[in-house]
């Protein structure tokens, strides 16, 4: 079983990914099935996409410093996409499209190019710290996958 964590990037639809890989007989059907597992993993993925993803994301989204009316820091989320697959993204999954100047606002966009502004990198540095954290998964999926097991 492949665990993927994804931060899409809108300019080039290119994805930053962290990717971890659990082995063994309880992580393999029908065990993995019938103890819960992949709900609990994707439930410990999402857990962690939100509190160490898109809240980091959300918590650089200051007034002087990406934010002005709190509607890009409002479209901001992790979602479950598939089985261990996790995005976070400016409104994608929820809405069909990211915030038009979400890209504009991390640095991805072409408009960047043109201007000064060369972005935040908001959803890059919530890559990063998770990324450089990898007890961070330990800590969300690990526990969700302990709770499942009673």
């Amino acid at each position: 079983m492949t665990i993927d964590l994804s931060i899409p990037e809108t300019k080039t639809e290119a994805k930053k990914s962290t990717t971890f890989k659990v082995e063994g007989p309880l992580f393999e059907p029908p065990a993995q099935v019938s103890l819960g597992f992949q709900e609990a993993i994707n439930r410990g993925l999402l857990d962690l996409a939100t509190l160490e993803g898109s809240n980091k994301v959300k918590e650089q989204l200051t007034p002087g410093h990406g934010r002005l009316t709190g509607n890009l820091r409002n479209h901001i989320a992790a979602n479950v996409t598939e089985d261990n697959v996790v995005q976070i993204d400016a409104g994608e999954h929820r809405y069909g499209a990211n915030l038009i100047y979400s890209a504009w606002v991390e640095g991805i966009s072409t408009k960047n190019e043109t201007s000064n502004f060369d972005g935040y990198q908001m959803f890059e540095n919530a890559h990063a710290h998770i990324d450089n954290n990898p007890q961070l998964y330990e800590e969300y999926i690990a526990d969700a996958i302990v709770e499942a097991l009673g």
